[in-house]
């Protein structure tokens, strides 16, 4: 029966690929939420005379308490399935953004992000990685390829909304807007997604011919450490560029509508990436298109560097779009390449947590570094070092093996 059930992956009529639907809904509207920061940053940051840094950090709270709930969303997932999950989801990813629209003080915006809108977005992602993977077996590159679009579709659709709204009738009641989208949207996840059958875990990873390993048995390989740390370093680059796009563009004279139109094109271009990867990844193999898509990204990061015209921006915006969705549709793959089927969720939550602390660094260390330099540049320099740094380290990557454990 597990055999046919990975046969009818091919099939449109195969429930798993209702289960990608879902998955990609919810990572659509958590991601939206989460790329759209950038476009409220500098308004919240004038409108309350906060420094750049202090406003971004409440982004790097934010990283840091999901990587926390990334472990723990997976191990529920493990244990209690995706549904459950999801309620609790999107409930704080529509609660963070409708208090957001009443905050006057800066704890109440770290409390929203770091806290309600942690929970939000670790329950929706990590769960629904995992899941996905579950479901498929051949075609589980292309389905995590097609679930991970779910980002750059919701930075397409929610960076571009944001600053319309913003730009119309305010901040505030942009993230109303946004709050009761979220609400809405996770109507049909929590009514569709489901996990896949529990007994089918052991057979797959039988037929896949990799072991199944505890969290504490991944703990002690060298891919664990090497696959965690590149996603950090590529993480830290991408998400110091993402979270101060629109002020960059604005600082250069850009318009907030076309700045935030341009960081929507970077979250479209990110779906071609996704989707393109994963379906390569499967034909080509997970590393090379990884190592690839990290190439790209530090060739983007460079033209980023010295261009200084609107159709440099506009150059760059969709094909760095396509450089980190590139990697980012292929990584979220590795743990259950890696690693099996059994524990999936908590190891990849794990992974998260790692990829995360690169988030929380980026985001904060963008802010302050213009906040001392008046310039975003030498944020950039440190992007191309960090995604350097992450090719070296997904060029040391391989299959673990249980008999290579660390004492």
């Amino acid at each position: 029966m597990i055999t046919d059930n990975i046969g009818q992956e091919s099939k449109l009529s195969y429930y798993g690929w209702v289960v990608v639907e879902m998955a990609f809904l919810a990572n659509m509207i958590a991601f939206g939420i989460v790329y759209s920061f950038s476009v409220f940053l500098k308004m919240l940051s004038s409108d309350f005379g906060w420094t750049r840094a202090m406003t971004a950090g409440a982004f790097s709270a934010y990283a840091i308490s999901h990587d926390v709930f990334a472990l723990f969303a997976g191990w529920l997932t493990d244990k209690f399935g995706p549904r459950v999950i999801a309620i609790t989801g999107g409930l704080c990813l529509a609660g963070s953004m409708i208090l957001m629209s009443h905050i006057t003080m800066i704890w109440e915006l770290y409390l929203c992000y770091a806290f309600l809108l942690g929970w939000g977005v670790a329950a929706s992602y990590t769960p629904m990685m995992a899941t996905v993977s579950r479901w498929f077996t051949l075609k589980r590159g292309l389905a995590i390829g097609l679930t991970a679009s779910g980002l750059g579709a919701g930075s397409l659709v929610l960076s571009p909304l944001a600053a319309w709204l913003i730009s119309s009738y305010g901040w505030r009641i942009a993230y109303v807007f946004v709050g009761a989208m979220a609400f809405t949207v996770f109507i049909p996840i929590v009514i569709f997604i489901k996990k896949s059958p529990m007994e089918s875990y052991e057979v797959k990873s039988q037929m896949e011919a990799i072991a199944d390993f505890s969290l504490v048995e991944a703990l002690r390989t060298r891919a664990l450490w090497t696959l965690s740390f590149s996603w950090l370093f590529a993480a830290l680059a991408l998400w110091a560029i993402m979270i101060h796009i629109v002020p960059l563009l604005t600082d250069k004279g850009i318009p907030l509508t076309i700045a935030g139109f341009l960081a929507g094109l970077a979250g479209g271009g990110s779906m071609i990436g996704r989707i393109s990867a994963g379906f390569l990844s499967d034909k080509l193999g997970r590393k090379i298109t990884l190592i690839t898509a990290y190439f790209f990204q530090l060739v983007m990061l460079i033209w980023l560097l010295f261009a200084k015209e609107m159709w440099g921006f506009f150059i760059f915006a969709p094909l760095f779009g396509i450089s980190f969705g590139g990697w980012a549709g292929v990584i979220a793959a590795f743990p259950a390449d890696y690693f099996g089927l059994k524990a999936t969720g908590t190891i990849f939550g794990f992974v998260v947590i790692m990829a995360g602390i690169g988030v929380a660094i980026g985001s904060f260390m963008g802010g302050y570094i213009f906040d001392i330099t008046h310039s975003y540049n030498y944020m950039i320099v440190m992007c191309i070092l960090a995604t350097f740094v992450a090719i070296v380290l997904a060029s040391l990557m391989k299959t673990p093996e249980k008999g290579d454990l660390y004492a």
